[in-house]
């Protein structure tokens, strides 16, 4: 009779690592994890914990760090890619090049210290650095994504939403 046990005697639902069943899953909703670091993949799926329910939630919620190219949710756009914001971004990214270490504390620390040095509230660079970065108006932490994405993505995709038609690129 099975015992639901491994032919070493472990169960086989201890067996299995957990991050092993998260990639199938992520993969079973259409995030291909392949072609990325363990490492990465294990800090972008950490950063969804306890913020989605399911897996086929992902592809929304964080699959910005799978692709390459995003796209901005268009009605998010309008709202944080207005000419006056494209100063501040221009600022923002500027701060963010020269944060060292790239991590959630410097980066924190560099936006506020933007946001003061322009003497607006921190959620005023918030909003549009997130849609540059992610695509969406809202996700997971913003410091820890952008650490997680790196400082070469993050350049890049500010860099990319600078040049956007709203902001008149």
């Amino acid at each position: 009779m099975s015992t639901g046990s491994n032919a070493i005697g472990e169960p086989v639902k201890e067996a299995i690592p957990r991050a092993t069943i998260a990639l199938t899953l992520a993969a079973k909703a259409g995030i291909d994890t392949n072609q990325f670091d363990v490492n990465y993949v294990k800090a972008a799926l950490d950063t969804c914990k306890g913020k989605i329910k399911t897996f086929s939630e992902l592809p929304a919620y964080g699959g910005f760090y799978f692709r390459d190219e995003i796209t901005c949710d268009p009605e998010a756009a309008k709202k944080s890619f207005v000419p006056e914001n494209k100063p501040r971004l221009e600022k923002l990214h500027a701060g963010f090049h020269a944060a060292d270490p790239f991590n959630a504390a410097t980066l924190e620390a560099a936006l506020k210290a933007v946001a003061v040095e322009l003497g607006v509230k921190a959620g005023v660079l918030v909003h549009p650095v997130r849609l540059a970065c992610t695509g969406n108006p809202s996700g997971p932490s913003l410091y820890h994504l952008l650490e997680v994405m790196g400082k070469e993505k993050v350049m890049g995709r500010i860099e990319l939403a600078l040049g956007q038609a709203e902001f008149g690129g």
